[in-house]
């Protein structure tokens, strides 16, 4: 049985979308891995999805797009660390949309969409939430 917060996941096509090392096809498995009762399973899957998802380099994948609305339904059952860290991921992909050459189609109406939930989300402490997209947001 899928998580709610996972509706949808088996409907993406994974195949099709890239990350860092090629079709991302291990992607959904990471996600789940975020919902694992142990914290070495949860721990791993945030390691693995900044190594694929996060493409250093400025260029922003086609996965960084699609996990973006499920971490924005996982963050708030997460542990303040994992939370932080996949804050810190989103981050920096939001910062090399705004400066990439290379940046997927869908990444701004995906940002522009997950950005207020991930500051306004019950689960998300202040000082987690405090600089997602300022830099991305004159008004912050």
């Amino acid at each position: 049985m899928i998580p709610r917060m996972l509706e949808g996941l088996d409907s993406v096509a994974w195949h099709e979308i890239d990350h860092a090392y090629g079709p991302a096809l291990d992607t959904p498995g990471h996600l789940r891995a975020l919902l694992s009762n142990d914290p070495e399973v949860v721990a791993r899957a945030v390691v693995d999805l900044d190594r694929t998802v996060y493409e250093e380099g400025g260029f922003v994948c086609p996965a960084a797009t699609a996990v973006l609305p499920f971490l924005v339904e996982v963050m708030p059952v997460l542990s303040s660390e994992h939370r932080a860290a996949l804050l810190d991921m989103i981050e920096r992909i939001a910062d090399d949309g705004e400066n990439a050459e290379q940046v997927d189609r869908g990444w701004h109406a995906a940002w522009a969409e997950a950005k207020p939930k991930l500051v306004a989300r019950p689960g998300t402490s202040a000082g987690d939430s405090r600089s997602v997209g300022r830099r991305h947001d004159p008004s912050a």
